[in-house]
Formats: structure tokens, sequence, C-alpha cells
């Protein structure tokens, strides 16, 4: 919980947060609670797939997720087979499996996919066969690291698209600077986000929420302020308190 003093330097600072809003946020929660006005503008939107499976889900020893979007669009589509056993990559992905009545038989660290490959390499055995359900944007980096030693499909269950309109009001306070940061939690976001802004920004004030999507920013030229050290919502909350702590913005 954030102390005295960083409720002081946090009062009053202005956040627009670029992601879908998740249930419970708990960024949000924790930057209201020291004083912060939290905007929500999302800057990607998630759109399920029908796919086609490549085999019966009884084939598969293994269901691979790295996000809950994959386990909300998949999981509203199929039933698991018995013999199933569940892959999450982060406590949030388990969590929304939870929503399902489903427990992850195996939950990665939660920072990024390719730790999560490597940590899969001890999980699954040789010649166990591999179902991973990502969205399309999702790179190869599991399939290449497992491909080896175990038969391995993939699906895409989602897309990430750009949104059709972005919230006016957030609109005028990002093209008239009237912010003090933006969060920003995927490649996706920051490259719709400069589609739409690049013109009208001069100096992008930006908070990412972990190193792929930091590269991402900086392909486009935009440095962010400061990387989440834990790729999570609430390692954004702990990030971004601790920068405004330590920030006169």
């Amino acid at each position: 919980m954030a102390d005295r003093q960083t409720d002081n330097k946090i009062h009053g600072k202005l956040i627009i947060c670029t992601y879908p809003q998740p249930e419970p946020d708990e960024f949000s929660v924790q930057l209201e609670k020291a004083g912060a006005k939290v905007l929500f503008m999302p800057a990607i939107e998630i759109r399920p797939l029908t796919c086609q499976l490549p085999k019966q889900l009884s084939d598969y020893n293994w269901l691979v997720f790295t996000s809950k979007n994959g386990i909300s669009s998949f999981f509203n589509q199929y039933q698991p087979a018995a013999n199933n056993k569940v892959a999450v990559l982060g406590e949030a992905t388990g969590s929304e499996l939870n929503n399902f009545s489903l427990n992850a038989n195996y939950t990665g660290t939660g920072r990024t996919g390719a730790d999560f490959a490597k940590e899969l390499k001890d999980v699954i055995h040789p010649g166990e066969s591999v179902l991973l359900v990502l969205g399309e944007l999702a790179p190869d980096t599991i399939q290449q690291e497992l491909q080896a030693t175990n038969s391995v499909d993939r699906i895409n269950i989602y897309q990430t698209v750009a949104p059709d309109h972005f919230d006016p009001e957030c609109v005028e306070l990002i093209e008239s600077e009237s912010y003090d940061l933006m969060i920003i939690s995927s490649p996706s976001a920051i490259k719709n986000l400069y589609l739409a802004f690049r013109e009208k920004i001069s100096q992008w004030r930006v908070i990412s929420i972990g190193k792929t999507t930091t590269a991402a920013c900086r392909n486009l030229g935009i440095e962010p302020l400061t990387t989440a050290k834990d790729s999570s919502y609430k390692g954004l909350a702990e990030t971004t308190i601790e920068y405004l702590q330590h920030q006169n913005i």
C-alpha cells in the first residue's frame, strides 16, 4: 500500500490506461488508492476467432495458454477432454481458467513466453502431444522449443485489432498533452496509438508492462519512462507508484 509521502506525490496525477479494463483491475485500484485519477482508453480490441481443431481434443495430452484472452475465447467454444492437462502462463491466466471451473496442472512464472517455453520442456514429457492456444500475433517461441521432442499443433483463437474509435475525453487530453502518464501493456497498443497520434504528440509519457512492449516502443522511436519489473497489472502499479514517488512530472 502506498505511504503518505507516495500519496502526496501521486495525488491528482492523470493516468490513461490503454488496455481493455479487466475485472478486477489491480492497476487502477492501487493508483486510485494513492490519489491518482485513472481513465481508460483501450488501444486494442480482442475478438474471438472460430477455428477448426487439427485433431480431437482427446488426442492432446496438454493444452497450453499464454493469456486470459486465449482461455476465455477457447473455453467459450470447447469443452476439454478428460485426459487434457492444462498449462498456463501466469497466475492471472490461471484465474481466468478458474472461471470455467478448471484448474491448471502447471502455472508458469508469468514473465515472458520465452521463459515459459523453457519451463514447459521440464513439465511436458517427450512424446506427449500439445495444443498451443494463442492469439494470432503470438510468436512461435513455444512451438519451436517443444517441437523437437513433442507433437505440437497451434490454433489462433483470438485476434487483436485497433478499436474503431478512441474515447473522446482521453483523445482531447492526449492531444493537448494534459495527461501525466499513459500505461502501455502490449506491442499492439503502442503501434495503434502511434498510428493515431504520431502527428499530434511531441513528447510520449508512457510506462511499459515489460521488455517486449518496451522493445516495440523503441522501434517506433518512443522511449518509455520506465518498464515494469514484473509483467502484470500489479507489477505495473508498483512500478508506476515508484516512478511517481521519485519524479516531478
